[in-house]
């Protein structure tokens, strides 16, 4: 299977931007972020919705999500996410968390989603932030 995400989650693919993992899911940084800390919560078996996941790890994967969403609010400081279900460009059962301002107007989440806007991490900015992440999630 030619999936980025399987490859990712077998060790195929190297991928540094991960702050998060388990046995059945992990939790990166997006490679293209929409706003700073735009994070991806990811299934690790192949899956193309929630319902092909048995109820049980649909909730483990829930947890996951609500932990990423509460270690993202509390490291970035704000106080708002747009958590959405994925599988546009890359068919592998997956959510985006985007941590945002509860000011931000609706223009400027839908220039979010159209990719009219991006933001470039700095410098070590990502390895920063994954590093506080890792701290906030309880990952040693």
């Amino acid at each position: 299977m030619d999936c980025i995400f399987c490859k990712i989650a077998s060790h195929e693919v190297d991928a540094a931007d991960i702050f998060f993992e388990d046995d059945n899911v992990f939790v990166m940084l997006d490679r293209d972020w929409a706003v700073k800390g735009h994070a991806l919560v990811i299934w690790k078996e192949h899956a193309l919705n929630m319902s092909d996941l048995s109820r049980e790890d649909f909730l483990h994967f829930s947890d996951v999500v609500r932990k990423t969403e509460k270690a993202l609010l509390e490291t970035l400081v704000v106080d708002k996410s747009v958590v959405l279900k994925s599988g546009g460009i890359v068919s592998h059962f997956h959510f985006h968390i985007y941590p945002i301002l509860s000011s931000m107007s609706w223009e400027a989440i839908q220039a979010l989603f159209s990719k009219e806007v991006r933001n470039e991490p700095k410098e070590g900015e990502s390895k920063q932030l994954v590093a506080d992440l890792q701290l906030a999630m309880g990952v040693d």
